[in-house]
């Protein structure tokens, strides 16, 4: 059986992306394994400086974050679930670029699966763009899928 890794992070484009796999390449002989990728990053180490004030207002954001992680893990299950899609829905930890390319590795995925925000050339040079990366550093094909003005 074949397996495929989808990247999913619950915008409309990752949905779309899925949209677009299952429409036009999915048959029933492969196996999804859907990702979502949590990453946390701080650049200021002031960040990491919390009063006891600040713990509860931190507790009250983490469970804000988890639930809506919860949410997209969730929604995206459903989403293979009712494609009748066989698969499973993973999250990850770390830089997304770099976790979704080990993890399609460590399942020995033969195609990677993503959208693209089409970022312009200049906020993709100043912010980087995840499926970019991926596309140039990834051992095995990748299905970048781009929505146009009429795909919504």
């Amino acid at each position: 059986m074949k397996k495929v890794l989808i990247a999913m992070d619950g915008s409309k484009e990752s949905l779309f992306a899925l949209k677009q796999y299952v429409e036009k390449i999915h048959d029933h002989d492969k196996h999804v394994t859907a990702v979502y990728c949590v990453h946390y990053s701080i650049t200021d180490p002031e960040e990491l400086i919390i009063t006891a004030k600040d713990a509860e207002d931190v507790k009250a954001m983490m469970q804000k974050d988890e639930a809506c992680i919860t949410s997209v893990l969730d929604k995206v299950q459903t989403l293979l679930t009712e494609n009748q899609v066989i698969g499973e829905v993973i999250r990850l930890e770390g830089k997304p670029e770099v976790a979704i390319i080990s993890k399609a590795e460590e399942i020995s995925a033969s195609l990677i699966v993503m959208g693209s925000r089409g970022l312009g050339t200049i906020r993709r040079t100043i912010l980087g763009s995840v499926s970019e990366f991926i596309l140039h550093h990834s051992h095995i094909p990748v299905m970048i899928c781009r929505m146009g003005c009429d795909s919504v």
